[in-house]
C-alpha cells in the first residue's frame, strides 16, 4: 500500500513537472522577464523531477528554454546540462527517441568490395550535382573516412565553397547527411554548443550555412580547428559539480563538412579538401535530389558499416604514399582518404592521387602571399635580379591579377611589396640588372628557398622528383615517374610542334612527346640523334592532369581548377576568379 502510495505520488510529481514546463515554455522571453521581475512565476515542482521531465525532451525543445530555466532554478547551464546528460544516460533506452532514424544501420551480410561501393558512392554524387573534375572522388573517399574515423589521427574537414547561392553547397550536405553515420545538418550552431553535441552523440556534422556565423566567431573557429587532429581533439572548460567549479575535458573529434558562400578563413582551409561549386549550367542536365532517405541510401550506409567493421584495423596509423605534389598539410589531410582507397583497390590508388593534385596540389593554395610568390617568380622569368621598380610594373600589368588595383584601385607600390615579402624575411638590395641602370632590388638567389618551401607545385616533374636523392615520395601518377624525364624549357630547336607539347602541372615547362632519332630533323635538316634520357611519349597522367591556360583569360599564372563540360572532353580550366564569368557566358569566352 505505501509502495502504491509513493508511485502515485512519483507519477503527480512528474505530471506536475510536465505541465510546468509546458507553461514555462510557452512564454515568450518578454513575459519570462515581465513575471519574473514581478515575481509572478510560479515556484518550479521538485527539482528531481522537473530535471527527469527535461531529460526526456528532445535536443531542440530543451535547448529552447535551457538558459531561463537554469536561472529560475538558480543554477548555471552548464550544471543543468551535466544533470540532464547524466540522467538520460541512466535512462538508456530513453536515449534512442532523440536518434534520426537512418542513425540505425544494420551492417550488410556479406563482405563488401571496397571499389565497388566507392564506385557507387560516386555515381550517386554524379547522378544528382554538377561537380568540377575529381571533387566526386574525394567525396566518396571522405564518407568512408566517416565511417572509419577514429582509425587514423587526421580527419580533414570536407569544405564546399561557391561565389553564390543556388551551387549545390545543400545538395552535396543533404547526399553526405544520408551517406555518413550518425549524421547531423545544422545550419547553425554556437560555439557552446558544438563541443557539447561532439561530446554527447559524436555525430558526423555537417554545417551549412557557415558564410552567416562562422567568419567573425574566433572561439568556433578554433574549436572547430582543434578537432582536425586526434591528439589535439579537445578543449577544456569549467562546469559547475555540486556547487563547485572543476574544469573538464570534451572533445571535438567528430567527421565535420561544411559549406560556405566564398571562403573560410586561412586555418580552416588548411585543414580541409576544398571542393568549389559553381552555378548549374542551363545545359546540364541531373535528377532532382528529393532530399529524403532511399533505399539505394540505406544500401549504402548498410555496405559501408560493413566495409569499415572489416577493414577498421587495416587503417590505423595510414602510411600511404603520397604525391610530392601535396604540401606537409595537404598530405596529412589526404592520408587517410589514400589509405581508403589503396585499401580499395581498382582504379581507386589512381584515382585519388589525381584528385588530390587537383583539389589540394601547391598551386591551389590562395594564401595571397603565396601568390605573390609564384607571380614574382613569374616576373624573374631567366633573371637573375630585377629593380622594384621593374617588378611592380610586371606584377601590376596583369589586370586579372590582385596587384592591378591592390588597394583603393591603385596598383602595387613598392613599398607595399616590400611589407608583402618582410615576412619571408626577404629585404631589396642594390641590383645590377644587364643593359640597366642600378637600382634597389631583388635577387632571385633570396627567394630560391621560399619558392622551394612555399611554391614547390611550379617546379617541374624532374625538378620534384629528380633533385637531390631523387625524392623518395613518388610522384603522383604512382608510376614511378622520375627525373629521367627530359624538360625542354623556352625554345624547342629539336624539330618538334608546339601542338605536340602538353604543359606541365605547373604550368611553367613542357615535355616533348616524341623521342628524339625517330625521324625528327633539326633545323638544319639532319635527323637529331636520339638521346638515350628521353622516355618518349608524355606520361599519361601529365596528359590529364595538366592545366593548360585558363579558357575565360587566357592566362597561364595563377591556380585554377578543372571542370566537366559539354563538348570538352578534356574539360576546361579556369582561375576562380574567372569561373562566374566562364559560367555566365554559357562557356562562350
Amino acid at each position: 500500500m505505501a509502495r502504491a502510495e509513493e508511485m502515485t505520488a512519483d507519477n503527480q510529481e512528474q505530471k506536475a513537472a510536465v505541465d510546468w514546463l509546458a507553461d514555462f515554455a510557452s512564454k515568450s522571453q518578454e513575459a519570462l522577464a515581465k513575471r519574473a521581475a514581478e515575481k509572478k512565476i510560479a515556484p518550479p515542482p521538485d527539482e528531481k523531477a522537473l530535471i527527469a521531465a527535461l531529460a526526456r525532451k528532445d535536443h531542440t525543445e530543451y535547448d529552447r528554454v535551457r538558459a531561463e530555466l537554469a536561472e529560475t532554478l538558480g543554477m548555471r547551464v552548464g550544471t543543468l546540462d551535466d544533470q540532464v546528460r547524466a540522467l538520460r544516460k541512466k535512462m538508456g533506452a530513453d536515449d534512442d527517441k532523440d536518434d534520426l532514424p537512418h542513425w540505425k544501420v544494420e551492417p550488410w551480410p556479406e563482405p563488401v568490395d571496397g571499389a565497388v561501393l566507392l564506385d557507387s558512392i560516386k555515381r550517386v554524387f554524379r547522378r544528382y550535382i554538377i561537380l568540377p573534375k575529381a571533387a566526386e572522388v574525394a567525396l566518396s573517399l571522405w564518407v568512408l573516412h566517416a565511417w572509419t574515423v577514429d582509425a587514423g589521427d587526421i580527419s580533414p574537414f570536407m569544405v564546399l565553397v561557391s561565389p553564390t547561392k543556388r551551387c549545390g553547397k545543400t545538395s552535396v550536405l543533404i547526399l553526405l547527411f544520408y551517406l555518413t553515420p550518425k549524421s547531423e545538418l545544422a545550419s547553425n550552431i554556437t560555439a557552446a554548443a558544438l563541443f557539447r553535441y561532439i561530446e554527447a552523440v559524436r555525430p558526423t556534422l555537417l554545417i551549412d550555412e557557415a558564410d552567416a556565423f562562422v567568419k567573425n566567431n574566433e572561439e568556433l573557429r578554433g574549436i572547430l580547428n582543434s578537432g582536425h587532429t586526434k591528439v589535439a581533439a579537445n578543449i577544456i572548460r569549467n562546469v559547475e559539480v555540486n556547487g563547485e567549479h572543476k574544469p573538464r575535458r570534451f572533445s571535438t573529434w567528430a567527421p565535420k563538412a561544411i559549406a560556405t558562400i566564398r571562403g573560410l578563413a586561412d586555418t580552416l582551409e588548411d585543414r580541409s579538401v576544398i571542393v568549389t561549386l559553381q552555378r548549374k549550367p542551363r545545359d546540364a542536365n541531373v535528377e532532382r535530389l528529393r532530399r529524403r532517405d532511399t533505399e539505394e541510401f540505406k544500401r549504402l550506409r548498410s555496405q559501408a558499416a560493413r566495409w569499415a567493421a572489416n577493414n577498421f584495423d587495416k587503417l590505423v596509423d595510414p602510411d600511404p604514399v603520397v604525391p610530392v605534389a601535396l604540401n606537409d598539410r595537404a598530405a596529412d589531410n589526404w592520408r587517410p582518404l589514400l589509405a581508403i582507397a589503396d585499401l580499395a583497390g581498382g582504379t581507386w590508388p589512381e584515382d585519388a592521387r589525381r584528385a588530390a593534385c587537383l583539389l589540394s596540389g601547391e598551386e591551389q593554395d590562395g594564401a595571397v602571399n603565396v601568390e605573390l610568390l609564384r607571380d614574382i617568380r613569374a616576373a624573374f622569368s631567366d633573371a637573375d635580379e630585377i629593380r622594384s621598380a621593374d617588378l611592380v610594373a610586371k606584377l601590376a600589368a596583369d589586370q586579372e591579377r590582385p596587384w592591378a588595383d591592390w588597394k583603393n584601385g591603385r596598383p602595387l607600390t613598392q613599398k607595399q611589396l616590400a611589407g608583402l615579402l618582410k615576412p619571408f624575411h626577404i629585404v631589396s638590395a642594390t641590383v645590377h640588372p644587364p643593359g640597366l641602370p642600378d637600382g634597389k632590388g631583388y635577387r632571385r638567389a633570396d627567394f630560391e628557398a621560399v619558392w622551394d618551401a612555399y611554391c614547390a607545385g611550379q617546379n617541374t616533374v624532374a625538378q620534384q622528383v629528380g633533385a637531390s636523392e631523387a625524392s623518395k615520395r613518388p610522384n603522383a601518377d604512382e608510376m614511378g615517374t622520375s627525373g629521367d624525364f627530359r624538360s625542354v624549357r623556352g625554345s624547342v630547336s629539336d624539330g618538334s610542334k608546339n601542338g605536340n607539347l602538353s604543359y606541365s602541372h605547373a604550368c611553367l615547362d613542357v615535355w616533348t612527346d616524341r623521342k628524339a632519332g625517330n625521324g625528327v630533323k633539326g633545323h638544319s635538316g639532319q635527323e637529331i640523334a636520339p638521346d638515350p634520357t628521353d622516355p618518349g611519349p608524355i606520361p599519361e597522367f601529365l596528359v590529364r592532369t595538366a592545366p593548360r591556360r585558363c579558357d575565360h583569360c587566357g592566362s597561364m599564372l595563377g591556380a585554377m581548377n578543372a571542370w566537366d563540360w559539354p563538348g570538352r572532353p578534356d574539360g576546361i580550366w579556369l582561375h576562380p576568379r574567372c569561373e562566374a564569368g566562364w559560367m555566365n557566358s554559357g562557356g562562350r569566352s
